[in-house]
């Protein structure tokens, strides 16, 4: 069966928005589920697990800004044939 990717999100929401959205949909994740997000939460907010950001990195994410600046965007039909290949 083939999923329909649609957004998880209405549109650009505050932060109290977004907490409130999570917050609500708690009581409906299984406990696994709950556990596994604690966990991303603790990895994004410790300092001791965020990667070290090398010289290569930091110009890499510089030149992939400078591309977006630039209009440099990946077609459409690119990106579905990237996708695609991890489908079905």
């Amino acid at each position: 069966m083939r999923r329909i990717h649609r957004p998880c999100y209405a549109g650009p929401m505050t932060r109290n928005e977004a907490i409130a959205k999570i917050t609500a949909t708690l009581t409906q994740l299984s406990d696994e589920r709950v556990q596994t997000l604690a966990e991303i939460t603790q990895c994004w907010t410790d300092d001791a697990a965020r990667p070290v950001e090398d010289d290569a990195t930091r110009a890499a994410i510089a030149n992939g800004v400078a591309q977006g600046q630039r209009g440099e965007f990946t077609s459409d039909a690119e990106v579905a044939r990237a996708y695609a290949r991890f489908r079905d």
